[in-house]
């Protein structure tokens, strides 16, 4: 199962990245529109609905990344002053509210990605854009995610099933203080965090 979790990091991680550098893609095509536009008063069209494309693709496939290093917003003035074993089912029962939300979410996804693929539905901009392309991007990251939520809630079932509620909680908790910090010193430690 923890073999499972690495793997699932591993490609999350990855999705993350494809993510992130769709939006920063999308950011600078912006850039490049709004000052051709300034100096040239031409448009290079189309920005707007890429950039809108790259918001909604790389969040989705950011989605996952975010579960598994227990990123998402929570509020946790209370959690932090439960019991550990009350705390570790709230997590349980959070994620699996969390993940039929997205479940119901990337099922009717699909049903739009659906409707545009038979109708080869295109955009109606000049760029003319087949719908269904950014589309089944958009579910495929939201499928990530509902697969790695249903993998950290069968081991996360599992660990509580076995009474072990602090490895729910490690799995699914809200980091406290000292476990951000330790966080980001380790990414500092190993290049991966932000040096001035």
């Amino acid at each position: 199962m923890d073999r499972c979790l690495q793997i699932a990091y591993v490609v999350a991680r990855a999705g993350a990245w494809l993510g992130g550098a769709m939006i920063v893609t999308a950011a600078i095509i912006v850039a490049i529109d709004v000052i051709v536009r300034k100096l040239f008063v031409v448009t290079l069209g189309g920005a707007d609905e890429l950039s809108g494309y790259a918001l909604a693709v790389g969040s989705a496939w950011a989605f996952a990344f975010a579960l598994l290093e227990r990123a998402h917003i929570r509020i946790n003035l209370l959690y932090q002053h439960l019991p550990i074993r009350l705390a570790a089912l709230l997590d349980v029962l959070g994620l699996l509210t969390f993940t039929v939300f997205v479940m119901l979410l990337t099922r009717h996804g699909y049903g739009v990605f659906l409707q545009s693929f038979v109708a080869d539905s295109h955009s109606m901009s000049p760029l003319g854009t087949p719908l269904a392309i950014p589309q089944a991007m958009w579910v495929l990251g939201l499928a990530l995610f509902v697969a790695v939520a249903l993998l950290l809630l069968l081991r996360a079932v599992l660990a509580l099933a076995l009474g072990d509620a602090s490895a729910v909680v490690g799995l699914l908790g809200t980091r406290s203080t000292t476990e951000e910090i330790q966080h980001e010193l380790g990414e500092v430690g190993t290049g991966h965090g932000k040096t001035e």
